[in-house]
């Protein structure tokens, strides 16, 4: 079973089990803070997903690559029950292992993303910008931050991408495969679900109500495939939930998990 992907661990040995997927050019390290504070009560992985942060990148990429790789280092650490909880493109992927492997997953939860097709060419122009940046002649973080700035504009989307952008020797180089993600965009954008998956374990999905990702019209599709699930809206936050309201995904989380026990 491959060993092939990195992974941040909080909590003790013998308490249960919750595994964190992060999203798209993101890292475990997206989840770390939410990640401490539950950690009294839970044994945590946050993975980075496959092309990711230091996981072994690979020549191409799809949803089914990416799930058997997670599925092969759940294996590989002996993992046998576990709460799952994945973020945007993790989500997708928590979504098809709780399918797969509904007698394994204690919990689902997914974070503002549905199972329904996005338009993959949403992500392109930030992997055109990322690729377009010849780090021989950047200096820094901050000089890259400088030349990225007229084609992605948005400051906090801007520090969030350039998490990726690591010093290697005297120079830099991005932690993200961003070539093979950039060529696998349109498989990793589609409904990761066939029209025979089901799951009947407890879901919950938590929605960002500024975020576009899951509107209500989408809600129908969750109880399409998923037989036992909530959906809950934090008002003030965007895509990004577990981090812009923190305590208010924490608290749901909590809450779900004492119910669903």
């Amino acid at each position: 079973m491959t060993q092939d992907l990195y992974f941040e661990e909080y909590g003790e040995a013998g308490n249960p089990t919750l595994i964190f997927l992060h999203g798209l050019l993101g890292s475990s390290r997206n989840w770390r803070s939410v990640a401490k504070e539950m950690a009294g009560g839970y044994h945590i992985y946050c993975i980075d997903l496959p092309e990711h942060g230091e996981s072994a990148h690979l020549p191409k990429t799809s949803l089914p690559i990416m799930q058997s790789r997670i599925e092969g280092w759940i294996e590989g650490q002996g993992i046998d029950k576990y709460r799952l909880c994945g973020h945007s493109l993790g989500g997708k992927l928590a979504m098809s292992l709780a399918c797969k492997w509904p007698q394994r997953v204690v919990s689902l939860t997914v974070a503002d993303i549905a199972p329904r097709d996005y338009p993959p060419e949403h992500h392109l122009p930030t992997f055109d910008a990322l690729l377009s940046l010849n780090l021989s002649g950047i200096k820094n973080r901050k000089h890259a931050d400088e030349l990225l700035a007229e084609s992605i504009p948005n400051w906090a989307f801007r520090q969030f991408l350039l998490t990726n952008l690591i010093t290697d020797g005297d120079g830099l180089r991005w932690r993200a495969n961003l070539k093979v993600l950039r060529a696998g965009i349109a498989d990793l954008s589609r409904n990761p679900l066939a029209s025979t998956d089901r799951y009947a374990g407890p879901s919950l999905v938590v929605r960002g109500g500024r975020s576009g990702y899951v509107r209500s019209e989408h809600f129908f599709l969750f109880d399409r495939y998923f037989t036992d699930c909530s959906i809950v809206t934090l008002p003030e936050a965007g895509h990004d939930v577990h981090v812009e309201d923190r305590d208010g995904f924490v608290g749901n989380l909590n809450q779900f998990f004492c119910s669903s026990t």
